[in-house]
């Protein structure tokens, strides 16, 4: 059946088409989020260091707390002098560190892969 809209209305009827249009680009690019998040998992855990191989395994997600955000994290704690420290921040800011700067390295290098991902799942939901 076809739609008739008067000319008064055609603003408002392209308004409404590009609202839901937005919608689905909105839940298909939380959806890539989700799927860059796995792609940076993934690569953090295969560049960390795998002495106890504890530590590589602990990357986690923080949830889906934000909107068009995502978080992650090591779950890894080692004992320092006042409680309890994420290894990750020792690895990744000491200064006496071999593997200094790995995370934010392993970030940038996973950013066109991570993006790839976001853009794969808006065209696969679009």
């Amino acid at each position: 059946m076809d739609v008739k809209v008067e000319i008064k209305d055609l603003n408002k009827a392209i308004a409404d088409i590009l609202k839901e249009y937005g919608d689905i680009v909105y839940q298909a690019t939380e959806e890539g989020l989700t799927a860059a998040e796995k792609v940076l998992i993934k690569n953090l855990k295969a560049s960390s260091p795998k002495l106890s191989k504890e530590y590589s395994k602990s990357w986690k997600s923080k949830g889906k707390k934000y909107k068009l955000k995502r978080y992650v994290g090591n779950t890894k704690m080692v004992q320092g002098k006042s409680g309890e420290i994420p290894l990750s921040n020792i690895l990744e800011y000491s200064e006496h560190s071999p593997h200094q700067g790995l995370i934010k390295k392993t970030y940038n290098a996973s950013v066109d892969e991570m993006a790839q991902a976001v853009v794969n799942t808006i065209k696969g939901e679009v």
